[in-house]
């Protein structure tokens, strides 16, 4: 595979920084995230790291085989690890963990197994570049809803209800995932969910 293409990270004070393999391993999964969306990868059929080539504006993901399954570019690419980090940043918050350059000690595995089981589940398929489901509303997307009542009931209805599908099949798809976790024995996240953190 050709040298990747990758950012140089700038100097933190108190935080690890991606090196250049955990940055091709955070695109890798994401190519697949985008290759499954645009259904050119089925559920339970990944890609060739080995085989798959980077460019300075794309990501070309590859079967075992070296057959090329998805063309992406790095921009969407490095839209759905933007995603995958906030998810990380929110379950650090919920879980009070400290980033720090010893991310996964300890102390901070004991606090991410007081999180809610589907909240884990999410953390192993982020780390591990799994399918994982995405809400695709906001908090300020209710908001909305809400100011929409003001003007006139139906508007703020019509709207809210798009909301509560959206939640219900968000809500769904979470379920089916910690199903998914609990078959793979319950599993730690991998060791690469903070580097999320460190891709400015």
């Amino acid at each position: 595979m050709d040298q990747p293409y990758l950012p140089k990270p700038q100097a933190r004070d108190d935080h690890r920084l991606v090196n250049r393999e955990e940055g091709l391993n955070l695109l890798f999964a994401a190519a697949q995230d985008v290759a499954r969306a645009e259904g050119k990868l089925a559920d339970g059929i990944y890609g060739s790291l080995e085989q798959s080539h980077i460019s300075a504006t794309s990501f070309t993901l590859k079967s075992s085989t070296g057959q090329m399954i998805a063309r992406m570019s790095l921009a969407k690419a490095r839209e759905v690890i933007g995603i995958r980090r906030q998810i990380a940043r929110d379950m650090t918050r919920k879980a009070g963990l400290k980033i720090t350059p010893y991310a996964n000690d300890q102390s901070n595995k004991r606090n991410f197994r007081n999180l809610p089981e589907e909240i884990r589940a999410l953390g192993w398929a982020i780390s591990n570049g799994r399918r994982f489901p995405v809400k695709g509303y906001q908090k300020r997307d209710i908001w909305i809803g809400l100011l929409l009542l003001i003007p006139g009931i139906i508007p703020g209805v019509l709207y809210l209800g798009w909301i509560a599908r959206k939640r219900r099949r968000y809500e769904k798809s979470l379920k089916e995932l910690e199903t998914r976790w609990h078959t793979y024995g319950r599993q730690e996240p991998a060791e690469n969910l903070f580097a999320h953190f460190h891709l400015d």
